[in-house]
Order: structure tokens, then sequence, then C-alpha cells
């Protein structure tokens, strides 16, 4: 039992001494931080540069921030001001030189920018680099077409009566010059229809051009949607560039058209609305066969199309 106790006051007294060696270390670290941090140190820190009162038809075209490192000396505690935080000065452009591209800042220990951004105990000694330019770029204003994409898939029977439209059909941008000659029109986001049947009228976003200032960001894209069905009529055909010496037979004299309308516009249609010709400067001697074209049909008409693309022929003088 005397043993027991012994051995349990002795590692209570080796605990104790280390206690103290450990509390003791402790001491002597924050002592020799508080000597260090009393002293005069040197510390280069980094420093982003935010220019400022740019002309309204000026903007920057550097896509990452600028940086310059200042080496500053100053009491240790003050240097804790600065050592744990983001630092960022503002640079006045209207003070700085320029050209017809950028903004010149020629930095100097001594310039009142970084006097007045720092403590009067903070010395800067040193900033590099020596010069830091700020590119930018006249602002241009552009009116440009919006073209709008779509993939409708339209239920049995049905389709758009005309194209797609976007409202408003065009936009303004504004932005770098360099940027908007690189740029003829904005595209919308895919707009993905199923089942349609009925008028289509959607707010679609358009894909936008980084570092340019769009006057939309979304439009409405809209169109006529009908009940559609496929009718035939026959069409004569006529010859054009026919001699006059020269007479010409065809065969047959009228050709079947197919064509794709809106049942409202269906009953109005008639084979008088369409013209369909024979280039007599294009025929085929070798096979003696004219291709006949669709000149033109009706614009109540979707599409339409020839049923027969080739005429026999005969040919004969005026006077036999």
């Amino acid at each position: 039992m005397i043993q027991k106790l012994k051995s349990i006051l002795i590692n209570w007294i080796q605990i104790k001494r280390f206690n103290v060696f450990v509390l003791f270390l402790v001491l002597a670290f924050i002592i020799s931080m508080v000597a260090k941090l009393s002293n005069q140190l040197n510390q280069t820190l980094r420093l982003k540069l935010i220019p400022t009162q740019l002309s309204t038809q000026e903007i920057l075209t550097k896509k990452k921030p600028d940086y310059v490192s200042v080496t500053i000396k100053t009491q240790g505690f003050n240097m804790l001001k600065y050592a744990f935080k983001d630092l960022a000065i503002e640079i006045d452009v209207t003070k700085l030189e320029k050209d017809r591209s950028s903004y010149y800042w020629r930095t100097n220990p001594k310039d009142l920018i970084l006097l007045n951004y720092f403590d009067s105990d903070v010395v800067v000694e040193a900033i590099t680099p020596n010069t830091v330019s700020f590119s930018y770029d006249v602002q241009s204003i552009k009116k440009i077409p919006v073209v709008v994409r779509a993939t409708p898939e339209f239920a049995l029977g049905y389709d758009l009566l005309n194209d797609l439209k976007s409202h408003p059909d065009s936009i303004t941008v504004v932005g770098p010059k360099i940027l908007l000659d690189s740029i003829s029109s904005v595209i919308t986001s895919n707009l993905l229809l199923k089942d349609v049947k009925k008028d289509i009228n959607q707010t679609v976003a358009l894909e936008i051009t980084p570092n340019l200032i769009f006057s939309n960001k979304f439009v409405q894209v809209k169109g006529k949607v009908d009940k559609f069905t496929e009718g035939k009529l026959n069409i004569p055909v006529s010859v054009i560039n026919l001699p006059e010496a020269i007479s010409l037979s065809i065969f047959p004299k009228e050709v079947p058209v197919v064509f794709y309308t809106n049942l409202s516009s269906y009953n109005s249609i008639d084979a008088t609305d369409f013209v369909v010709s024979c280039d007599y400067n294009k025929l085929d001697n070798s096979t003696n066969m004219l291709t006949p074209i669709l000149e033109s049909y009706p614009t109540t008409v979707k599409n339409a199309s020839l049923q027969i693309n080739k005429l026999e022929y005969v040919i004969k003088k005026s006077n036999d």
C-alpha cells in the first residue's frame, strides 16, 4: 500500500514539473513575439488596384484585376492591421497619363495615393512594378437582329402559318467597338416545344456575350398555329423563250402540283394562283425532254411541289 502511494506521488510531481515547463515555454514564446512586434518590421503586401472615375463612354477591357507589390516598414503591431485582410486601393484615372488605349499609373513610394492609404506611421519603401496600365476601349452602340432558335414538334395536322418571330426583333448592344464589330446577331436559347396545337407565345432567354451590355436579356417568341391539310391541282404549263419561228407541243400540257396549306385558306386557292413553266433554252435534244419549274404559288401555301419533273416535246417550224 505504501509502495502504491509512493508511486502516485512520484507521478504527480513529474506531471506538475512538465506543466510548469510547458507554461514557461509558452510564456517565453509570448514574450519573444511581443518583443518582435514591438520592433520595426518590413513586409511586402499585395495590393489590388481598382480604377475609378472612367468616362461613361469608356470601359475597361482587362478581365483580371491589376495588383502591385508594396513593401512597407512599420511597428509589428501595426503590421497586423494589414497582414490578414485583402488590400485594395482606388485609382482615380482622371489624374493619370492616358493614350488611345490605356491609362498609366507611374508608381512611386511617395505617391499621395499610397501615403493616404496607409497610416501615418507606415513607411512605403518600395513598389513594383514601376508602371501599371489600365487598358480601355471606347464604348459603342449597335443594333443587332434577334435570331430565333426553336425546335417545335406539332400535333398531327397542325403547323405554323409563318416563321416564328421575336418581339422585339432586334436589340441594342453597348460595349467596346472591337467586340461589337465581331457580332452581327444575337441568338435565343433553343425553344423546345412538343405536341403544339395552339399559338406560340413564350419568353425565351438570349445567349448573352460577356463584356457587353444588352438592352434585353429576354424576348417573346411568337407564332401563329393552325390546322393544315394537303391539296392537289393540275396546273397548265407555259413555254418561255420560244423563238417566233418555232412552235412547240408538250406532253402533258398540265402537271399536278401538290401543296400544303392551312384549312382556312384551302378553299380560296385556285389553279390560276400557280405558275409552271419550261425554258426553251434549256431543252434537252438528246432525250426530247423539258424540265418544268414551279415558278410561283400563293403566299397562303406553306410549300408546294411538282409531281412530274420531265415533259416530252415536239418541235415544229411555224411554216410547216
